[in-house]
């Protein structure tokens, strides 16, 4: 009998979760579209406008602007009763309009607010480890464990410094390429 129940509390103890290797189900339904991000003043947000679905700058506006992006998600899973959702990647929609250099830009940040204040849940993603003009999607492996007492949103930036630069954001979700 002792055996058994060292074999019962043994098992759950290997199945412990460790870094998160997958986007649950719950995350990987969730979209975040540019029109759900709104820039952090109202001195930013006089510097870009929605068009087709994505922020860009107005005419002669330059500079950096940041939005907070709302999402809809936390440690309770809908889809089953495991409570225990995990990020593990994110894909960003954007255009960089200089092919990764610094001249036009857009970064994200996963970041969730608890009661005692404002964390980043991994790294900041950015446009410039990009090659390409085109409008396009970045990924970023970024492995967290959802926060039970966290509120989860983007931090996104959106930057040019000059009026030849056209970057957008138009986006942001959870489906990540298959490995290999």
């Amino acid at each position: 009998m002792k055996r058994l129940l060292a074999l019962i509390v043994l098992v759950p103890a290997l199945f412990v979760a460790g870094p998160a290797s997958a986007n649950d189900s719950d995350v990987r339904s969730t979209t975040v579209p540019a029109s759900a991000c709104t820039p952090i003043d109202t001195t930013q947000a006089s510097r870009v406008r929605m068009s087709n679905g994505a922020w860009v700058f107005r005419g002669s506006s330059t500079g950096t602007v940041t939005f907070y992006c709302a999402v809809d998600f936390n440690a309770y899973t809908k889809s089953n009763n495991t409570n225990d959702n995990d990020v593990s990647g994110f894909r960003v929609f954007f255009r960089d309009s200089d092919a990764g250099g610094n001249a036009s830009r857009v970064t994200a940040r996963l970041t969730y607010r608890r009661p005692d204040g404002m964390y980043s849940a991994g790294s900041t993603w950015s446009s410039n480890v990009t090659n390409t003009t085109a409008n396009t999607a970045g990924y970023h492996q970024n492995n967290h464990d959802v926060s039970f007492d966290g509120v989860y949103s983007f931090l996104v930036t959106l930057r040019r410094t000059s009026t030849s630069q056209s970057p957008a954001f138009s986006g942001i979700d959870f489906w990540i390429p298959p490995v290999g």
